[in-house]
């Protein structure tokens, strides 16, 4: 399935012939012409947290709205220690997990594990596996932007002090046990919260 996050709100992309019963604002077979000025006018909606864009195709659908936005990647890590903690940032006010652009001369598992060490300080840290990537709109100047995060699970054996990396306005670094994740991935940003049930889901199979 895919979605896409603007703020809080997802657009979910359906496939369907006929309107789903949804609580929502739905559209079927939208046309993504205008893509600015329909992404502006969800965005205007202060009481719709979903809205799904149907069709008979939607991962056609979803390369049509993909296709047509100006696209900045970034790259971000879970982090597991041996202890089956999970590694989270608090940053203006909401539990997040360590991310950041990527740079040119970068490959995506190079900015996710250099954003960890420089957001929280934690150094000795390699990459397990590959998560789903997230998507999220926001605006630079008037005009609506596409970030695709690459996410990747990693994994940490040695018990570093994590430092808040403070000019990113980070405040806190945690370690979070699994028992706690559900009422975690409730606390952070609503498009994350896949990529934390994914990551546990990962970690609890691999402990079976």
């Amino acid at each position: 399935m895919y979605k896409v996050f603007l703020r809080e709100k997802a657009i979910w992309f359906l496939n369907g012939d006929a309107v789903p019963e949804k609580t929502g604002l739905v559209f079927m077979n939208p046309v993504f012409t205008n893509i600015q000025e329909l992404v502006a006018g969800i965005d205007k909606e202060p009481d719709i947290r979903d809205i799904y864009f149907v069709s008979p195709d939607a991962e056609k659908l979803f390369i049509d709205f993909y296709s047509r936005m100006r696209k900045i990647a970034a790259a971000g890590g879970v982090v597991v220690d041996d202890q089956s903690r999970f590694l989270f940032i608090f940053r203006r006010g909401k539990w997040d997990l360590p991310k950041g652009k990527i740079d040119a001369d970068e490959t995506e598992e190079q900015a996710a594990v250099r954003e960890v060490q420089e957001e929280t300080g934690l150094q000795q840290v390699s990459i397990t596996g590959r998560l789903n990537s997230s998507y999220h709109l926001y605006t630079i100047g008037a005009e609506w932007i596409l970030k695709e995060t690459h996410w990747f699970l990693m994994k940490t054996h040695k018990t570093e002090n994590v430092i808040p990396q403070a000019e990113e306005g980070i405040t806190e670094v945690a370690w979070i046990g699994a028992g706690e994740l559900k009422n975690m991935s409730e606390q952070v940003y609503r498009s994350l919260n896949s990529v934390v049930v994914e990551s546990a889901e990962i970690v609890l199979q691999q402990e079976i």
